[in-house]
């Protein structure tokens, strides 16, 4: 009997998030080598679970940032100065945040990278559905690790694997290079259902690597202005029960990535006016913040503490089960199906507690009513992407997409929307990568009006 069918794995602890530059290459002692992991079918099922542990980093780190510069989130007291600067809209070359976005992003990437060369080189000791299941969970993330880097540089390496040099491409390459990766991971689980073991063992509990996948492919087609792909896959989210919500969790002494940075010289909170901006009976706010009238932050934003990640154990959604649904709406909308876009748009005002079985953000609002126009219901959709998405750092893209950049805005002023286009590239990398230096690499050129629109290469 192969040893995969009875081998069980501890998962890996995830690392508390650091804010600072830092190399791609170091070794981590509790992650294999390129070696141990082609060469041991015990270092693969590690890397696996590993895998998803610098995932849960990287897409904190991503979703950290994105909040930072847009109109989600502001430093609390003790944050330093690199953090209020962020939440104005000015993130420097070189700053902590734009540097370890990119890192961690780029040793998920490594990581889905070995646990693919793996499960080649090691193919005859897997069962056919654990190596499916591996390979489905590497393709995914590593898509959605480089889907968050191109939603935080205008162009990014994307063929990394044991190349010195890396090239950075722009959105027109690197989108359908994402959307390749997803549409991998969804023929592995097609041609061969997962196993057993491998959705018992080694994917983390509260995890459907279909629903992931299926949502990862509408999210990046709905970028790509792909409507009927957008709108196939929203169709094949799940949307009830269970198995609709797809979390990260952390069993003690791990911590939730939110759990890390709600004080000290990271800490960060929810802009009050994410609470008191919404309509008056909409009920989303009590899913992520307490209230409150007193808690301001370093240069004096008004917010609200948490109240979803006060426990430091807390699961971190993967994705809000209604992205799917706003997707749909969007689609349909972009179709002309201005009925249907309105029902399925209602369908997410409308959820309300106990609704679908989820435990996921509940508006409560009652329905539109009458008819809207396209250009009505596609305000309407984006009006609830940011209400139903806070915390995902989809707030970012969505403000690029729809050219409500509205440049740095300095304390007390309130953001209402981006504050900026791109991230700075990240030195770490120009200084090793003769692809990336300042002359071959000049970072992007922000917008000197607004509102406005971002370049996207």
């Amino acid at each position: 009997m192969r040893m995969m069918k009875h081998r069980a794995v501890a998962v890996a602890a995830l690392s508390v998030v650091t804010l600072g530059a830092c190399n791609l290459d170091i070794q981590n002692p509790n992650q294999p080598t390129q070696e141990q992991v082609t060469t041991s079918p015990e270092g693969v099922i590690a890397l696996a679970t590993g895998l998803q542990g610098r995932f849960a980093q990287s897409y904190g780190n991503f979703a950290y940032m994105a909040g930072l510069v847009t109109d989600e989130f502001a430093s609390t007291s003790a944050a330093l100065i690199s953090i209020s600067d962020a939440e104005q809209g000015a993130v420097p070359s070189g700053t902590g945040i734009a540097e370890n976005v990119f890192n961690s992003v780029y040793r998920t990437v490594r990581t889905a990278d070995d646990l693919l060369a793996g499960s080649v080189a090691l193919a005859s000791q897997f069962d056919a559905g654990t190596r499916s299941g591996i390979r489905a969970l590497a393709f995914a993330l590593k898509a959605e690790a480089l889907g968050e880097a191109l939603q935080s540089y205008q162009k990014i390496p994307i063929k990394t694997y044991n190349v010195t040099a890396p090239t950075y491409v722009g959105r027109s390459e690197a989108l359908p290079y994402v959307r390749a990766l997803i549409d991998s991971a969804a023929a592995e689980i097609a041609a061969t259902p997962p196993s057993a073991f491998f959705n018992t063992t080694i994917l983390t509990p509260g995890m459907s690597l279909p629903n992931i996948i299926q949502l990862f492919r509408a999210r990046y087609a709905r970028m790509a202005n792909d409507d009927a792909t957008a709108l196939a896959a929203a169709n094949a989210v799940a949307r009830t029960g269970p198995a609709a919500l797809s979390v990260l969790t952390f069993p003690s002494p791990t911590v939730n990535f939110y759990a890390n940075v709600t004080g000290g010289t990271n800490g960060i909170a929810p802009r009050r006016q994410y609470r008191t901006s919404m309509q008056a009976a909409d009920q989303r706010w009590a899913y992520f913040v307490a209230p409150s009238t007193t808690l301001t932050g370093r240069v004096g934003a008004l917010l609200d503490p948490w109240l979803r990640y006060a426990n430091p154990q807390a699961p971190l959604p993967v994705y809000m089960p209604d992205e799917a649904l706003l997707i749909k709406a969007e689609a349909l909308t972009h179709q002309n199906q201005l009925a249907q876009a309105q029902a399925v748009l209602d369908s997410v005002r409308t959820d309300c507690t106990g609704g679908r079985g989820l435990d996921d953000p509940k508006a409560c609002l009652p329905p539109l009513g009458a008819q809207l126009t396209q250009q009505q219901l596609l305000d309407e959709i984006y009006l609830q992407r940011k209400y139903e998405l806070f915390g995902t750092g989809l707030r970012w893209e969505d403000t690029r997409r729809l050219g409500a950049i509205i440049g740095p805005v300095a304390a007390p002023a309130v953001p209402t929307s981006g504050q900026r286009c791109w991230l700075p590239y990240a030195v770490g990398d120009r200084n090793a990568n003769p692809n990336a230096t300042f002359t071959a690499l000049p970072d992007p050129t922000e917008p000197s009006t607004f509102p406005s629109s971002c370049t996207t290469s």
